[in-house]
């Protein structure tokens, strides 16, 4: 179940990684829209079309970061090896 929500956020931040370099034009404005379309987990064929502004698409992928890191971190807690001394 770990796995699959670690997996989960970091396809959730995955298009914002995919999206490319972005112009110059993009850093200038937040409120702007700018839709992407998702490929929805489990899914080959399926697509789904997703606007946000430029900061919201900002904060979901440090959202997903920052949440990916934490499960990691929990992860490796959980399954620490102990140590023989």
């Amino acid at each position: 179940m770990r796995i699959a929500t670690t997996m989960l956020l970091i396809a959730l931040s995955a298009p914002a990684i995919a999206a490319g370099p972005q112009k110059a034009a993009d850093t200038k404005d937040d409120n702007r829209v700018i839709c992407r379309r998702e490929v929805p987990i489990g899914s080959l064929i399926a697509t789904r079309k997703v606007c946000l502004t430029k900061a919201q698409w900002e904060d979901r992928a440090v959202r997903g970061n920052d949440e990916a890191r934490r499960q990691m971190e929990l992860n490796a807690a959980r399954n620490a090896t102990p140590s023989t001394g």
